[in-house]
């Protein structure tokens, strides 16, 4: 676990001076306002590699410079929430300055309450407790594939895909990343091949979060599966086993969508080199939810 960061502590201190002196606010804010220093936004945008394709949705948006400097600096769209006037008032003068008010729109309102189906990027510098209530709200909206790029705090035990850190006036600034997997949980059967190289395969996958773990048989046999890497909708795994008495060995490449998965398969039979298109489809009813801790694992 890494330590707070500088940064982190002014937060926690902050709130601790307004609970102890009943420092009250107009309006209820989940996280005070803090902005994130200029050379942190930098890194949050690079490691999510936001370009002028992208939808950035800033959920407790502060100024605006988040999407003020995506649509600058890329050309992405942008949508910030924030439950406090003051701040929507500055966003609306910090996007007309910067000359991108048709690239950005704020919302006063509550981030919990925010619809964020459509975006792709998801920068936060909240409070670790208010990532966490998010977070079943990110995987239930957000598509496989969509950036979330956090400041300072990281999600408990969803492990970043990626993390970073900034020095920036002798503080030090932690950058998490991760990528939204595809949910492939549950009950897969596919068919590839024909004549004497035709396999039927059924693979049962137990997933938290972007770890995965699988059983397969092959023509009934059971099977070896290795190295299953989910990044976002691309799914990759070995299989090696026993197939009708010949030895089969095969990478599988796809991409998930729903409940399919379509890709290639490329491996030996026997020695002999084959490549076959894969098309598969999972059991209605067999996925589970890749955010809770699963009850078995294979």
């Amino acid at each position: 676990m890494t330590h707070p960061s500088k940064r982190a502590l002014l937060v926690f201190s902050f709130l601790a001076l307004a609970a102890a002196y009943g420092l009250a606010q107009e309006v209820h804010l989940d996280v005070p306002f803090v902005p994130t220093r200029y050379p942190v936004v930098d890194e949050m945008l690079r490691m999510a590699k936001v370009t002028k394709h992208d939808i950035v949705y800033d959920l407790g948006c502060g100024d605006g410079r988040i999407l003020v400097t995506a649509a600058q600096r890329f050309g992405a769209r942008g949508v910030g929430y924030d439950i406090d006037p003051e701040r929507i008032k500055e966003c609306h003068e910090n996007a007309e300055k910067a000359g991108v008010t048709d690239k950005v729109k704020f919302i006063l309102g509550d981030l919990f309450q925010a619809d964020f189906h459509e975006a792709t990027v998801m920068p936060m510098y909240l409070l670790p407790s208010v990532n966490l209530k998010l977070r079943p709200k990110i995987f239930r909206e957000l598509k496989p594939g969509s950036r979330v790029v956090s400041h300072d705090f990281s999600m408990e035990n969803w492990t970043p895909d990626a993390h970073t850190t900034v020095e920036d006036d002798e503080m030090t600034h932690e950058v998490y990343l991760w990528i939204v997997p595809a949910n492939v949980s549950g009950s897969w059967t596919w068919t590839t091949g024909e004549g004497g190289d035709a396999l039927r395969f059924a693979m049962e996958v137990t997933q938290l979060y972007q770890v995965a773990e699988a059983k397969v048989t092959v023509n009934g046999s059971s099977a070896a599966v290795k190295d299953m890497k989910i990044d976002g909708e691309n799914v990759d795994f070995a299989v090696d086993g026993k197939a009708a008495g010949k030895s089969v060995s095969f990478t599988f490449a796809g991409k998930a969508s729903k409940d399919r998965i379509s890709g290639t398969i490329k491996g030996q039979i026997d020695g002999r080199n084959v490549s076959f298109p894969w098309k598969a489809a999972r059991k209605p009813g067999t996925e589970k939810r890749i955010d809770e801790e699963p009850t078995t694992y294979y």
